[in-house]
């Protein structure tokens, strides 16, 4: 058995057996809530049971089983004084059953009698033979026994009884003196009590003094012959809200909307706040106690327990701590732990928040199978929202916010009174707090967007750096390596995947928050916060070339736009060039997609520095730059939108640069993977170089091995390409000079345009070396971010010719049927990059002068070769080798800093 349920069984018997009080058990049930105690723990910890008599508790409770249970608490040991079904009971309350809502809701209190004029409605009218000592004869006339005092006999024909309850009873009756008919409530033939003759009296002033509209009028106040006081007030015929509840439940009562029903409650409030300012607290608010007549009269009865704030009222007002007072199901909480010193207006605050509850959702905030574990549901646990607890009524949040707020644990969270709370259902009613609460949820879902909006970059962020740390480690491990190599790879792949998700799901949320914001009022910071975040994304789709995905951004910006984005959307730039030396010759091309590959189209004429270009769209461009005596230029540009690029262009002297060579402009480019996964590219700024068009060929790689054969032969015998030092050169000798072979040892025909390859990076230094010492021009190997830099521009285009893959676009493994064998080079005239270099994504991959990894002799290689798969052909892709290593698809070409 759960331990809650263990705990709530140690109450019941301790209750039934008197060995301590309800508001004892509260207050331990209390702490053990609070303090995470079971129930035994928490009554030890306030002394409120002696540690033997918790030990015959339990060892009883462990021997009883499910139904002996039942039957002692039932039949045996319990001390009920009355069925709460019925009746109000003093001191003690029934732990077996509560009321739900379907059945009136009885009060409880340790003097009131409980009667009420509302009883007849309930349907709860039976036949009594004595009204306050007088008879009650066939035709519903009094006669009055011998010595009564018969002035209130002579004035009131008793008709029938109205109700009963523990100590009174309310009699209908016809007054001969005003011709009408009225309630008299008195106390029961039997009781003689002083005290609670003056308690009624003391509900007779009390309840004569509200002069309302919506409390029940008392007309007299007097004694019967025998002595029993009583008094008169008008007969209540009206329905009881409880009995439109019920109607509701039972889908009878359709004719009650849930504005008429919001509307019964706040006139209840202003008239439990004139009460209030009367200095009265009603105490026992209910659906039960709330009377609507047919012409929307709203009448709220029984003041039976009231407590009076200001003036002398020792009845009502100095109570016992620990007296329970009111019905449970509408208690607030300090009135549920007996707290009557705390009992305030704000205490019927609670009860008008409760029957709001059951006006919203048709069922009572707490509802439980005992009292007392109703009373700790009352003082723990938080109510369940309306529109969760009834989903299907359709509860508007204003209403809902109001409701919950009036039924705070704590007083002081609840509406400081019964009128603030009239004045918000009014608000409610008018539907000006409806579009008021629109407005700041939907500015709160703005703020709230705003710091996940922080965690989305943040997000991004992760996984940037995560994609760079993934793209390091790939380039540093080599295909070939063993599984238990490529482990942190394998792992940092997965993490990315993972930052891929988290930062798609914060992205969500972004966006979730902020349409939900614009649901609920139509701000322009929604609209522009919503325009900002797709405005990101549809820059991320532009420039990775993903035209689908950056249209569908820009038709949500567009969407969203409410101005502030005119002017990006036109994306029009501006450009201005200037040449040293001055006066060059210029023409600006326009660069777009076409058959999947970038291409350029000229704009306009040629012109001559210095020039100004207006009104550009934004994209990508090649400004062409040739000069006399110059070496021509194909300057990339990026010109981003709403940007003003001022360039500035230095040209180099023909006699510089090598005929075979392509100037490579400084500046900045962005590098790095560009797809769908990469959120942001790093920027790399370079000093101005020089490239070999091509890569080193065949041919003039025999060249240098015939030159150094000369002077060293066995040099020249180990930078011959070979797989391995111990194997013959694929370059046989023929009369002691080197050659291309015409066919190999595999078959295969050789052309002397192929470029090299099978040469590790010592190789090619060795070449290079030799090269400069004949040109005299100090060549060198690229390093890693140069060579990118010259494959692909400044635009971030993923390949040389544009964004997408085709193995027709260059020279790799799928692009010929048959054996994958090199071509001689420059021969694929679409792998090109925006400066002219050739070959930069197939044919063979080159070594650069960037090491992976210097203790390990480890070097970085860059672009595919003519056995590549797709991937390997990525201008973001690289692998790293030993540069002692050699490969059939491993070669070089050479770069040249320029010097003026």
């Amino acid at each position: 058995m759960a331990s809650e349920q263990l705990d709530l069984r140690l109450g019941q018997l301790a209750l039934a057996r008197g060995v301590l009080g309800l508001s004892a058990l509260i207050e331990a049930a209390t702490r053990a809530g609070e303090l995470g105690l079971s129930l035994g723990e928490a009554l030890l910890s306030c002394e409120s049971i002696a540690p033997d008599d918790l030990r015959e508790l339990e060892r009883d409770l462990a021997l009883l089983t499910e139904d002996r249970f039942e039957e002692v608490l039932a039949h045996g040991d319990t001390l009920i004084l009355e069925n709460l079904e019925s009746h109000r009971v003093a001191h003690t309350l029934d732990l077996m059953e509560t009321p739900g809502p379907h059945a009136s809701s009885p009060s409880v209190s340790s003097f009131d009698d409980g009667s009420s004029a509302v009883d007849a409605h309930a349907g709860r009218t039976p036949t009594l033979t004595n009204f306050g000592g007088a008879e009650l004869q066939q035709d519903g006339t009094t006669a009055s026994p011998p010595g009564s005092g018969a002035h209130a006999e002579a004035r009131y024909d008793f008709v029938d009884e109205l109700g009963r309850g523990g100590m009174g009873q309310i009699l209908l009756a016809g007054d001969q003196l005003l011709e009408r008919e009225i309630a008299l409530k008195t106390l029961l033939p039997d009781t003689d009590n002083p005290s609670a003759h003056s308690r009624l009296l003391a509900e007779a002033r009390l309840t004569g003094r509200l002069e309302h509209p919506s409390i029940v009028p008392v007309y007299d106040v007097g004694w019967l012959h025998h002595g029993s006081p009583y008094y008169t007030m008008r007969v209540v015929r009206e329905r009881s809200l409880a009995a439109i509840l019920d109607e509701l439940r039972e889908g009878s009562a359709s004719n009650y909307s849930l504005t008429q029903l919001v509307g019964i409650v706040r006139q209840v409030c202003l008239a439990i706040q004139y009460a209030h300012d009367a200095g009265v607290v009603h105490r026992d608010l209910k659906p039960d106690n709330i009377l609507i007549g047919s012409y929307g009269e709203v009448f709220v009865i029984d003041w039976g327990i009231a407590k009076v704030l200001r003036g002398d009222d020792p009845h009502t007002s100095t109570l016992p701590r620990g007296t329970l007072v009111g019905t449970p199901q509408y208690m607030a909480p300090e009135q549920a732990q007996g707290h009557n010193d705390q009992v305030d207006e704000r205490t019927d605050v609670y009860a008008l928040g409760a029957i709001l509850y059951e006006v919203l959702t048709l069922e009572a905030v707490f509802e439980s199978r005992t009292v007392l574990s109703l009373l700790i549901s009352i003082i723990q646990d938080e109510p369940v929202s309306p529109s969760r607890r009834a989903p299907s009524r359709q509860i508007p949040r204003t209403i809902e916010e109001i409701a919950l707020r009036a039924l705070a644990k704590e007083p002081h969270d609840r509406y400081e009174s019964a009128q603030a709370l009239a004045d918000e259902l009014n608000l409610f009613l008018e539907g000006v707090k409806e579009r008021e609460r629109q407005r700041g949820q939907a500015l709160q879902l703005v703020k709230e967007a705003h710091q996940s909006r922080a965690l989305y970059q943040e997000a991004r962020h992760d996984l940037a750096q995560a994609i760079r740390r993934r793209d390091e480690l790939r380039r540093s491990i080599p295909s070939w390596a063993s599984p238990q190599e490529k482990s942190a790879l394998w792992e940092l792949e997965a993490r990315v995947d993972q930052l891929g998700v988290e930062a798609e799901k914060r992205f969500g949320e972004v966006t979730r928050q902020l349409s939900q914001s614009l649901g609920y009022a139509p701000l322009n910071e929604a609209h522009d916060a919503l325009a900002e975040l797709y405005w990101e994304r549809f820059l991320q789709a532009e420039a990775a070339g993903d035209h689908a995905t950056a249209t569908y951004f820009e038709s949500l910006v567009r969407q969203h736009n409410t101005g502030a984005f005119d002017q990006r959307l036109s994306g029009e730039a501006a450009l201005e060039v200037d040449t040293l030396p001055s006066s060059a010759t210029l023409q600006l091309w326009r660069v777009s997609e076409s058959q999947r590959r970038l291409v350029s189209q000229p704009i306009g004429s040629p012109g001559h520095a210095p020039e100004a270009f207006e009104h550009l769209p934004h994209g990508a461009y090649a400004l062409h730059v040739s000069a006399e005596g110059y070496a021509p230029l194909e300057l990339p540009l990026a010109l981003d939108r709403l940007a003003h690029v001022q360039v500035r262009v230095p040209m180099w002297p023909r006699a510089s640069v090598p005929e075979d060579f392509v100037v490579i402009s400084a500046g900045a480019f962005r590098a790095g993977a560009h797809d769908a996964l990469s959120l942001e590219q790093e920027v790399v700024e370079l000093d101005a170089f020089a490239l070999q068009r091509t890569p080193v060929t065949c041919g003039q790689y025999v060249a240098f091995l015939n030159a150094i054969a000369d002077d060293d032969p066995d040099l020249a015998r180990r930078h011959a390409p070979r797989v391995r030092d111990d194997m013959p050169s694929y370059f046989p000798l023929e009369d002691g000079r080197y050659v291309v072979p015409r066919q190999d040892a595999d078959g295969d025909a050789w052309d002397p345009q192929w470029p090299i390859c099978i040469i590790n990076r010592i190789d090619a230094l060795a070449y290079i070396a030799w090269r400069s010492e004949i040109d005299q021009r100090a060549y060198r190997l690229p390093s890693s971010m140069e060579w990118e830099k010259a494959a692909r521009g400044v635009d971030g285009r993923l390949y040389p010719w544009g964004h997408h893959f085709d193995a027709s676009f260059c020279h790799m493994r799928e692009s010929a049927p048959g054996k994958s064998m090199p071509k001689p080079v420059g021969s694929t005239p679409t792998d090109r990059s925006p400066y002219g270099v050739l070959d930069m994504a197939g044919n063979i991959a080159e070594w650069t002068s960037t090491p992976a990894d210097s203790a390990a002799g480890t070097y970085v290689l860059r672009g595919g070769s003519f056995n590549s798969f797709p991937l390997m052909c990525r201008l973001d892709w690289h692998q790293t080798s030993p540069e002692h290593y050699r490969h059939v698809h491993y070669g070089f070409r050479m770069a040249l800093d320029l010097r003026r």
